[in-house]
């Protein structure tokens, strides 16, 4: 239950201007956004997390995050 909660929180807050992958099932979700391909690269005390760009919803998921780290700064 708790995941199932964790996931509709990212959704409102994430992706809130994006209809379709707000209102999205769970499993639809899933697939596109939870299984992107990324990968953390430190360079000195930078944290970079890096998306594949050529997943389809690459530029939903930086922007997502974007409002991720704006709603909690």
């Amino acid at each position: 239950m708790a995941a199932a909660d964790l996931v509709c929180w990212s959704k409102l807050i994430c992706f809130a201007d994006d209809d379709n992958l707000a209102r999205c099932e769970i499993a639809a979700f899933r697939y596109k956004i939870l299984h992107m391909a990324a990968r953390i690269t430190r360079s000195g005390r930078v944290v970079q997390l890096r998306l594949d760009r050529s997943w389809f919803w690459a530029k939903a998921l930086a922007l997502g995050f974007a409002r991720l780290r704006a709603a909690f700064a």
